[in-house]
C-alpha cells in the first residue's frame, strides 16, 4: 500500500472485484473494523468484512481473500486467512476463532453474528510473519488456546504451542525450572506463587496434572468434565501455560511478544537503518558519526501524521538541512513552495523517531497569495493538531511506497494545552479565503 492509500476505499474496490473467494466468518473478542477495511499481509491482499446487523440479517465479522487473483487454491486460500487470523490473534492476545467457510464469485457474507467488539479502524501493524514452519504451527496452537472457550481444550492449545517450541520432552522440565525465574505476566506470577506454595514441581505437574490428565481419558487422575473443582483448576493454570508458551516461543523459534513491539520500537527507524552499513549504523548507535565514511539520505521524503484511521498529509518534501546534534541526527526538511519546515531526530541509540510539532514544525511565511499558499497552511494547521491528538509522524519514501519511519504517539508536554477554538476559527478562515481566492494561474502545490 502506498502512504496515501485509503484502506476503506481499496476494500471498495477490492470487494466489487468478481472472482474465486474465500471467505472465513469468525467470532472473535478483537475489536474488528465497522466498515469493509483493506489490508496487506504477506503480500496478499485481504479484506476485512464487519458484522452486518440489518433487520433479520445478521452476519459474522470475517476474513475474505480473492485466491485465484494471487493463483491460489480455495484451499490455499483459506490458509493464508488462518496465518492472517493467527497474527492478529498473536497480536493482540485475544480469540480469533473462525467457526464458518464461505465464498463464492464475490465475498458474500457467512454466519450469524454473536458477541462481538467492533472499531472504526483496524491497525495493520505488528502482524508477524513467522519465520519457519515450526514457528507457523506454535502460533496456529496458541490461536487455538487463546479463541476456545473450554478451558481444557485451550489449556491443550498452549501446551502444544510450549511443545513444538521444544519438541524434545527431556529438555521441557529444566527449562520450564529456568524459565519460572523470569516471567513477567502477573496472572503467570501469581498462578507460579499458589503452586509453589502447595509444594508442587510445577513443571511435572503441568504434565501429568494438565496435559495428560486432560489429553488421556483412560488415566486414573484425567480432569472430570463434569467437576467444576477440574474447571477452576485448568482455568487458573491457563495463564501460566500460555506465559511459557510465551517464552519458549521467543527464546527457541523467533517469534517475539506482541509486547516487545511498542517496548522495543524498532518500527520507528525501521526505513531509515536499511540506508547504513553496520559500521555507520554502530557509530549512530554510540550517537556519533563513523570517523571518515559519508551519510547519504535521500533528497526527497513524502510526510503524514496519522492516527486510526485519521492521516493528514503534507505531501513530498525535501531535505534541506541534516547533522549530528547532541548524539541524535537531525533532518530538516522543507515544502516544495517554500511553505512549510519540519524537523525530526533519529536516535539510534533507543532506536526513536523524535518530533516537536511546537517548535519543529512551522510555516516560514504568511503569504497567501496563491491556493498552494492557503492550502499548505491549512494542512499544516490539521497536521500539527492530530500530532497534539496523540498522533504519530511517518516518514516514507518520495514514491510512498515504503515507510522510512514512524513516531510513537505524540504526548503533549506537561502545563500546555493547544487552543481548539483558535484552531477552529483559524480553519474556518483559511477555508474562507480558499473559496475566495481563484483557481485560474494558480502555482502547483
Amino acid at each position: 500500500m502506498l502512504a496515501t492509500d485509503d484502506p476503506f476505499e481499496l476494500a471498495e474496490r477490492y470487494q466489487n472485484q468478481r472472482g474465486q473467494w474465500v471467505v472465513g466468518g469468525l467470532e472473535t473478542q478483537v475489536f474488528w473494523p465497522n466498515r469493509p477495511q483493506f489490508i496487506r499481509f504477506e503480500n496478499l491482499d485481504f479484506l476485512l468484512q464487519p458484522a452486518v446487523v440489518d433487520g433479520q440479517h445478521r452476519s459474522l465479522p470475517a476474513i475474505a481473500i480473492r485466491a485465484n487473483g494471487f493463483g491460489l487454491t480455495v484451499n490455499e486460500g483459506r490458509a493464508a486467512v488462518m496465518r492472517l487470523a493467527t497474527a492478529i490473534a498473536w497480536r493482540e492476545s485475544k480469540k480469533v476463532d473462525i467457526v464458518m467457510w464461505g465464498g463464492g464469485s464475490s465475498p458474500f457474507r457467512v454466519g450469524r453474528m454473536l458477541n462481538n467488539a467492533i472499531t472504526e479502524f483496524f491497525s495493520d501493524e505488528n502482524l508477524h510473519v513467522p519465520q519457519s514452519e515450526e514457528a507457523r504451527k506454535a502460533l496456529a496452537y496458541y490461536r487455538e488456546g487463546l479463541s476456545l472457550g473450554n478451558p481444557f481444550y485451550s489449556f491443550l492449545g498452549f501446551y502444544k504451542a510450549f511443545a513444538r517450541s521444544l519438541p524434545n520432552g527431556r529438555e521441557r522440565g529444566p527449562w520450564i525450572e529456568h524459565a519460572l525465574l523470569r516471567m513477567t505476566d502477573r496472572e503467570a506470577i501469581s498462578r507460579r506463587e499458589e503452586l509453589q506454595a502447595q509444594g508442587d514441581n510445577i513443571s511435572e505437574y503441568l504434565a501429568t496434572q494438565g496435559r495428560h490428565a486432560i489429553a488421556h481419558a483412560e488415566r486414573e487422575d484425567i480432569v472430570d468434565p463434569d467437576d467444576p473443582d477440574d474447571h477452576q483448576r485448568i482455568h487458573l493454570d491457563k495463564p501460566l501455560m500460555r506465559h511459557l508458551a510465551e517464552l519458549a516461543m521467543d527464546e527457541r523459534l523467533g517469534v517475539p511478544p506482541p509486547s516487545s513491539y511498542e517496548g522495543e520500537h524498532l518500527y520507528e527507524l525501521e526505513g531509515f537503518r536499511t540506508l547504513f552499513d553496520n559500521e555507520q549504523l554502530g557509530a549512530l548507535r554510540r550517537g556519533e558519526l563513523a570517523q571518515g565514511r559519508e551519510y547519504m539520505l535521500p533528497d526527497d521524503f513524502y510526510v503524514m501524521a496519522r492516527k486510526g484511521k485519521s492521516c493528514v498529509h503534507l505531501g513530498g518534501m525535501r531535505m534541506t538541512a541534516g547533522g549530528m546534534d547532541q548524539g541524535k541526527l537531525g533532518v530538516r526538511l522543507e515544502s516544495p513552495n517554500g511553505k512549510v519546515a519540519l524537523e525530526f531526530w533519529m536516535d539510534f541509540r533507543d532506536e526513536r523517531l523524535i518530533i516537536d510539532p511546537i517548535g519543529g514544525c512551522v510555516l516560514l511565511n504568511k503569504k497567501r497569495e496563491s491556493r498552494s499558499d492557503i492550502q499548505s497552511e491549512i494542512s499544516l494547521e490539521q497536521f500539527k493538531f492530530l500530532l497534539y491528538c496523540n498522533g504519530s509522524l511517518e516518514i516514507w519514501s518520495a514514491d510512498r511506497e515504503r515507510r522510512m519511519g514512524k513516531s510513537e504517539a505524540y504526548m503533549l508536554p506537561a502545563n500546555w494545552s493547544p487552543d481548539f477554538a483558535g484552531h477552529q476559527r483559524t480553519l474556518t478562515g483559511l477555508n474562507e479565503l480558499l473559496q475566495e481566492m481563484p483557481e485560474i494561474g494558480d502555482d502547483p502545490q
